[in-house]
């Protein structure tokens, strides 16, 4: 006996048949073709009758003739053409990025939406992918030694150390090299599409890592995960750089950031309340399945109000016009001998590079030199993330009026601040650490913001192509920053036996690089 839901779908059943048939089988607006008498008579009919009344464009007299043909006596047919209408535009909207025109025939008619709040949804969008990004990464922070700790084959019994470091440096290396592929991508598609299929990416690599049974299986999730992290960056950054201007750029940037930041967190807390209560499978299940969510709470608000690109392709200028022709491979080769840009990307690295030695050395300061507790420790590292929080969304707002340029170099000087302040911990005590986590966090926040707006105008101003390219190439020197800081760091500090030499050494590099982004304009 069938239930009363399935009858309710057993009567839905034959309407959506005649509302999908006509399309996949006829491929024509069924409007034009229902009845042909009546539509050559009516519109003869009809153009006789507006002569006589008033002289109108000729958009009016086609729209006023597709109203008349079309069978008001049948809505079914007539949902089918507005279907063919817009189902062109809607797949544009997606695969290849909405333009600032979004009128005309296969629009996707989205004309109550206003063009600042779907700015605003874009933000929205990538913040929050930004945040499952860095959610899924830090989840495994309080859980990853268990892991590794476990009996093989999921864990180890032998040089964990190494394995551990090893499981780390996958996520960088995966995105430092996945990063110029994933621009490449995102330039021959749209950031629209890298922006979804980086989430799908991303949730799938998680469930790989739920359903690991060996620690090769847990370092190939985690890689993968690294490279789904670059194609969230770069398709994000992208479309934020696509849909704003100049003057309100900083400000989405900074709040996109903030997402970030979140992430950074919650992840900790999030993922070791969850594996304590569900154990590591269920977390990232879970995990997957929320990040899965995102990406089709992202398909459904692209389609309900599509980003518009902030400069439409016909009224371009014809230099402009000429740098949009040009060959991937030459905007590339342009964009990596402009000293502006790679003077934005230099900063990144060694910023970078300062925090990925910071990172490890703190823990081990903490404990040996001060004997603080790893619950303590792990706040004492959060207040970077909560002045990061802080400093992205201001930074940003303050980029769009004043000098981008300056808000780097200012960010140099604080990172060299927290080195300085790192090394005065012996003669300060345990507030000078403090200072230098809170100045570490402030440093990456505003110059996250700044440096990525930078960047977007430096590509206007030089016409070097798809922003695309330019975050991919920031994201690499993002990578191997993390990578080579450590190396660097750690291997001075063994050879002068003392931590503060590679902190300082390369806290150093960062204020000599100011004189440098300073002369950008």
């Amino acid at each position: 006996m069938p239930t009363k839901s399935s009858r309710r779908c057993l009567l839905w059943l034959p309407t959506l048949l005649l509302i999908i048939s006509p399309h996949f089988f006829l491929r024509v607006p069924l409007c034009h073709a229902c009845n042909p008498k009546r539509s050559s008579s009516s519109s003869s009919t009809l153009d006789r009758r507006r002569s006589r009344i008033h002289s109108s464009s000729s958009r009016r007299h086609h729209a006023h003739n597709l109203r008349e043909h079309e069978p008001h006596h049948n809505p079914v047919i007539r949902n089918v053409y507005n279907y063919n209408a817009n189902r062109e535009g809607l797949l544009n909207s997606i695969l290849r990025g909405g333009d600032s025109d979004s009128g005309g025939a296969g629009a996707p008619t989205t004309t109550s939406i206003s063009q600042s709040q779907r700015r605003n949804l874009v933000v929205l969008l990538v913040a929050i992918s930004f945040f499952n990004d860095v959610l899924q990464l830090t989840m495994l922070l309080p859980i990853i030694h268990t892991l590794v700790s476990s009996p093989p084959p999921l864990g180890v019994t032998t040089k964990k150390e190494l394995a551990l470091g090893l499981f780390f440096a996958s996520k960088d290396i995966f995105q430092m090299v996945f990063a110029p592929i994933a621009g490449i991508l995102t330039t021959k598609t749209s950031a629209n599409l890298m922006l979804i299929l980086s989430t799908v990416g991303l949730g799938l690599a998680t469930f790989v890592f739920a359903e690991a049974t060996t620690f090769h299986q847990l370092l190939i999730a985690r890689g993968a995960q690294g490279a789904a992290s670059a194609a969230v960056m770069c398709g994000g950054m992208s479309l934020i750089a696509e849909t704003h201007t100049p003057e309100i750029r900083g400000r989405a940037v900074g709040f996109a950031q903030s997402g970030y930041a979140l992430g950074l967190l919650c992840g900790p807390l999030i993922g070791g309340l969850l594996f304590q209560h569900f154990g590591r499978v269920k977390t990232f299940r879970y995990a997957g399945v929320m990040v899965l969510a995102n990406a089709v709470a992202m398909i459904m608000l692209m389609v309900v109000a599509p980003p518009e690109r902030i400069q439409p392709q016909n009224e371009l200028g014809q230099h402009q016009r000429g740098a949009q022709k040009e060959s991937l491979a030459a905007s590339s080769k342009r964009l990596l001998t402009n000293h502006d840009i790679l003077a934005v990307t230099a900063s990144t690295l060694i910023i970078h590079a300062v925090m990925g030695v910071i990172k490890p050395v703190s823990q081990v300061v903490l404990d040996t030199e001060f004997g603080i507790p790893m619950v303590r420790r792990s706040a004492i590292i959060s207040i970077a993330t909560v002045a990061y929080f802080i400093a992205a969304p201001s930074s940003g707002w303050l980029s769009d009026r004043t000098s981008r340029s300056n808000l780097v170099a200012l960010s140099l000087v604080l990172m060299s601040g927290s080195s300085l302040f790192f090394a005065l911990r012996h003669h300060l005590g345990i507030g000078a650490f403090y200072i230098c986590v809170a100045l570490l966090g402030v440093a990456l926040g505003v110059h996250k913001s700044s440096s990525q707006s930078l960047l977007a105008d430096l590509v206007d101003r030089h016409s070097l192509g798809e922003y695309s390219m330019v975050y991919a190439l920031s994201d690499v020197a993002d990578s191997l920053g993390l990578i080579i800081g450590p190396i660097v760091g750690l291997w001075l500090s063994q050879v002068f036996a003392s931590h503060n030499v590679g902190v300082l050494t390369v806290g150093a590099l960062c204020f000599a690089l100011v004189p440098i982004v300073l002369r950008i304009r």
